[in-house]
C-alpha cells in the first residue's frame, strides 16, 4: 500500500511539472508569436508611412505642374471678359468651361478655376469646368482667401499643405498659380483641385493601426494582417498615381529639351515652381551670333546641302550654349537668340554667356574642317557675337496657341546690336561693361570705344572678348597689352602719338583689326579733329 502511493505519489508529480512545462511553453510560444508579428505589424507601418510621403510629394508636385499649366492656358485678356452673371451667359463664356474641361481630364484634375483679387481678403469668381447646378460657383461671386493661395498673390507657384491638411474641404487638395497679363503683370490666380482619397483614407489606417498596437497585443495582430493587405490595395494605387505622373513629366521633359540643358530640366522636373509662367523681371545676360556673309554661302548652295549646312552648326553651336546651362531662345535662319538665368537663376550668367562665346569660336576650326571636306559650304563660316548684361524681362509670350518663352528689353536690343557691330571694328565677340564687370575677371578682353547703338541713345563701353585668361598665350597678353596703351593715348587726344603707338602694333600684328580703325581715325583727326566738347563716345549708324 505504501509502495503504491509512493508510486501515484510520483507520476502525479511528474504530471504536474509537465503540465506546468507545456502552459509556460505555450505561452510563451504564444507571447513570441504575438511579438513576431508586432514586429511585422511596425515594420508595415512604417513602410506605409514611407508611401504616404512618397505621394504626398508626387501630389505636391502634380498640384504645382498642373496649376501652372492652367495659368498658361488661358490669357488674362481673355478672362478679363467675364465679371458679372450676366456675362457668363455668352457663347464665348461656354466655349471657355468646356475647353477647361478638356484640360481637367488631359491634366487628370478635378476642377480648374479663376479666381481675380476683389479687396485684400476676398477673391471674386471668374469661370471654371464645373456643369453641375448643385455645385456651381456663380461668376462675380465673392469668396474669402484661403491662406495657400495668399502666396500665388505674391507671384509663387504653391500647393495645398498636406501636414496641415484640412478634411473638411470635401477631399480636395488644391494648387494655386499667379496668371499675367502681356506685359507681365498680375492678374489673377489660377486654382487645380484634385481628389486625393488615398491620402486621407492611408492616413486614417495609419492613425488606428498605431492605437490598436498600444491597446492590445491580440488587436495588434489582426490588424497588422489587415494592413499588410491594406498596404497592398493602397502600393498599387500609388503605383498607378506615378505612373501617371511620370508621364506627364517625361511629356514636359521632352518639351523643354528642345532648348533647355538637360540638367537643367531635371531640375525644373524635380521642382515645377523654379518655372515662373508668364513674364518676369530678371538680371541676367543675352546671348546673339550670326554667320559673316550667310546670305552670300546660301545663295551658292541648293537647298539640300543649305539644310545640312545649318543642322550641323546650329546644332554645333545650340550644345555649346546649353552645356553653359543657357537657354535657346529661337533661331532666325543662320542666327542664334540665346539667354542664360532662367528659368533657373545663375549667379555667374554673364560669365557663362562669355565662356560660351569663346568656346563657339574655338569650335569653327572643327565645323569649317567638317563642311568644306563634306563639300556643303563654299568657304569657312566665321561667327559674329554680341553679348549684354542687364534687367530684362523673361517668360512665356505671344498668343495661347503659338506661345515662345523668350526675353525682352533695351538690354536684349544691345545684345542683338553688338553683334552687328562686329564688323566695324573687325572683332568677332563684343561685350558692354556691365557684362564683363561681372566677368570676375577671368577674360581676357580689349577696351574699345564708348558707342551709342541704333535704337539706344545711352552710350555704353564695349569689349571685346579675346579669351579665358587661363588659356591666352603670352602673344595674346602682349598684343592687348600695346593695344591699351595706344587707346590711351588716343583718349587723351594726342593724335600724333597714337598714331605711332598704333603702328607699333601693327608692325607686330598686321592683322589687328581694331588697331587698323583706329589708326585711321588718328590720321583724320590730325587733319580734322572733333569738337572741343566731344565726349568720346561715338554713334554708330549701321545694325
Amino acid at each position: 500500500m505504501g509502495k503504491n502511493q509512493k508510486s501515484k505519489s510520483t507520476d502525479s508529480f511528474w504530471q504536474k511539472l509537465t503540465k506546468a512545462v507545456g502552459i509556460q511553453f505555450t505561452l510563451g510560444l504564444f507571447f513570441v508569436s504575438a511579438l513576431m508579428v508586432l514586429l511585422v505589424s511596425v515594420v508595415v507601418n512604417i513602410h506605409v508611412n514611407h508611401y504616404v510621403a512618397m505621394i504626398t510629394e508626387s501630389t505636391q508636385n502634380h498640384l504645382k505642374t498642373a496649376a501652372q499649366a492652367a495659368a498658361q492656358y488661358v490669357s488674362a485678356e481673355e478672362l478679363d471678359r467675364y465679371h458679372t452673371v450676366e456675362d457668363s451667359k455668352t457663347q464665348s463664356y461656354q466655349e471657355l468651361k468646356n475647353r477647361l474641361v478638356q484640360f481637367a481630364s488631359k491634366y487628370n484634375v478635378k476642377y480648374v478655376s479663376y479666381l481675380r483679387q476683389y479687396d485684400k481678403d476676398n477673391f471674386q469668381y471668374i469661370i471654371d469646368n464645373d456643369f453641375d447646378l448643385k455645385t456651381i460657383v456663380t461668376t462675380g461671386t465673392i469668396l474669402p482667401i484661403e491662406d495657400i493661395a495668399r502666396s500665388a498673390l505674391a507671384g509663387n507657384v504653391t500647393a495645398t499643405d498636406l501636414g496641415k491638411y484640412n478634411e473638411s474641404w470635401d477631399g480636395l487638395l488644391a494648387g494655386f498659380a499667379p496668371v499675367y497679363d502681356e506685359k507681365g503683370n498680375f492678374y489673377c490666380v489660377a486654382d487645380v483641385d484634385i481628389s486625393d482619397e488615398v491620402i486621407l483614407n492611408q492616413r486614417r489606417y495609419s492613425r488606428t493601426m498605431m492605437i490598436l498596437q498600444i491597446l492590445a497585443l491580440s488587436i495588434s495582430v489582426l490588424f497588422g494582417i489587415m494592413n499588410s493587405l491594406l498596404y497592398r490595395s493602397k502600393a498599387q494605387q500609388i503605383e498607378e498615381a506615378n505612373v501617371k505622373l511620370q508621364y506627364f513629366n517625361n511629356n514636359m521633359r521632352q518639351a523643354f529639351s528642345t532648348y533647355l540643358s538637360e540638367d537643367v530640366v531635371e531640375e525644373i522636373i524635380s521642382d515645377p515652381a523654379r518655372l515662373q509662367l508668364g513674364g518676369v523681371n530678371r538680371h541676367m545676360t543675352a546671348l546673339f551670333s550670326d554667320i559673316k556673309g550667310f546670305t552670300g554661302i546660301a545663295e551658292k548652295l541648293n537647298p539640300e546641302h543649305l539644310v545640312d549646312l545649318l543642322n550641323h552648326y546650329l546644332s554645333t553651336m545650340s550644345d555649346i550654349i546649353l552645356e553653359e546651362k543657357g537657354t535657346i531662345d529661337k533661331y532666325q535662319g543662320d542666327a542664334i537668340v540665346s539667354f542664360f538665368g532662367a528659368p533657373l537663376e545663375l549667379d555667374d550668367h554673364a560669365l557663362r554667356a562669355c565662356t560660351a562665346g569663346i568656346i563657339m569660336k574655338r569650335m569653327e576650326k572643327d565645323i569649317n574642317k567638317y563642311v568644306l571636306e563634306k563639300g556643303i559650304s563654299p568657304s569657312p563660316l566665321l561667327t559674329r557675337i554680341g553679348i549684354n548684361t542687364g534687367d530684362m524681362v523673361v517668360g512665356n509670350m505671344g498668343t495661347q496657341k503659338k506661345m515662345n518663352y523668350t526675353i525682352i528689353s533695351n538690354a536684349v536690343n544691345m545684345a542683338s546690336r553688338l553683334e552687328g557691330v562686329n564688323k566695324q571694328y573687325e572683332t568677332w565677340v563684343l561685350a558692354t561693361d556691365s557684362t564683363i564687370q561681372e566677368t570676375r575677371g577671368k577674360l581676357l578682353t580689349r577696351r574699345l570705344d564708348r558707342v551709342k547703338v541704333v535704337g539706344i541713345n545711352e552710350a555704353v563701353r564695349i569689349h571685346e572678348i579675346l579669351e579665358l585668361k587661363s588659356d591666352a598665350t603670352d602673344a595674346l597678353f602682349e598684343q592687348i597689352y600695346l593695344f591699351h596703351k595706344a587707346l590711351d593715348i588716343f583718349e587723351e587726344r594726342n593724335w600724333k602719338d597714337a598714331e605711332a603707338a598704333f603702328t607699333q602694333v601693327l608692325k607686330l600684328y598686321p592683322n589687328d583689326g581694331p588697331s587698323h580703325l583706329y589708326l585711321e581715325r588718328c590720321r583724320q583727326y590730325q587733319e580734322f579733329p572733333p569738337a572741343a566738347d566731344w565726349d568720346g563716345s561715338f554713334n554708330l549708324t549701321e545694325k
